[in-house]
């Protein structure tokens, strides 16, 4: 059977959108085509990575296998993957640009034509996750999974996931805009719990979930870059045109989402974008 790789990329806040929104699509294009969905982690990251089993399992991967360090490189050896889908970010294009090239970016607000995705795809998160199932797949670990080194935060993760008695805060709600945003927009921002922030300050913060409005289409400044792995950055595009190609500082972006600003920020509310601020 023909395989779809998708490449899982932890985050202190569970995996990251591209990662997610990268399954669902490989899902669809499973469905289409009659292939399976294979997720692939790096390293063991003991307790911590029960939730990446849960959400990889939920957007739909039908096998998960945290791989020491030349596993990937053997892995593409053996099965010739027939898509490989990543987020949008350095760590992605570090591990997988030499067994497949350069990764195209691809912003995915939804299920896109199979027909018309490149071999190696660089996910934008548009949109949540579109698939719920329900079923948890049983996850594989490869002999020299703890040979691999692990950043210093996953370490710190996974030995705090192990304590049951701490309490766990949801990280503060910023929002950032080169303008004063229009009176319904800061109305909704108000309401979600927002307070207005700028770039110097998001730099300086553990944890935070930063909205940042663009209907300009300025981008996103390279100082992003940064910023701590708590900091979970959403960029609200607006309602303008979006080019096909994604702009490069979307890079920095753990969503891009387009629309009313007002109507977006309203949306924010819903239980299933709770989850992501948490």
């Amino acid at each position: 059977m023909a395989h779809i790789v998708v490449y899982l990329q932890r985050t202190p806040r569970g995996l990251h959108p591209g990662s997610l929104v990268g399954l669902c699509l490989a899902r669809d294009i499973a469905n289409e085509r009659g292939a399976s969905v294979l997720g692939l982690c790096l390293g063991d990251a003991g307790a911590f990575d029960d939730r990446v089993v849960v959400e990889a399992s939920r957007a739909g991967a039908d096998q998960l296998v945290f791989m020491g360090p030349e596993g990937i490189d053997k892995l593409f050896r053996r099965i010739a993957p027939r898509h490989v889908l990543a987020p949008l970010t350095p760590d992605a294009e570090a591990l997988l640009g030499q067994l497949t090239g350069s990764l195209s970016p691809c912003w995915v607000d939804g299920p896109l034509d199979s027909d018309r995705l490149a071999h190696a795809i660089a996910v934008i998160a548009g949109s949540l996750p579109w698939h719920q199932t329900p079923l948890q797949v049983e996850p594989e670990y490869e002999a020299d999974v703890t040979q691999v080194k692990l950043p210093e935060w996953l370490d710190a993760a996974s030995a705090a996931a192990t304590d049951l008695t701490r309490t766990v805060e949801q990280p503060p709600l910023l929002y950032v805009s080169s303008e004063t945003p229009d009176a319904q927009t800061l109305a909704a921002l108000e309401a979600l719990g927002a307070y207005a922030s700028d770039a110097a300050a998001v730099a300086e913060v553990d944890a935070a979930t930063v909205l940042w409005l663009d209907a300009k289409g300025e981008g996103l400044p390279q100082s992003l870059s940064e910023r701590q792995a708590s900091v979970r950055v959403i960029l609200l595009a607006g309602e303008r045109e979006l080019s096909s190609a994604p702009d490069p500082s979307w890079a920095l972006a753990d969503f891009v989402l387009h629309g009313p600003l007002a109507q977006t920020v309203r949306e924010f509310n819903g239980q299933a974008w709770k989850l992501m601020f948490a």
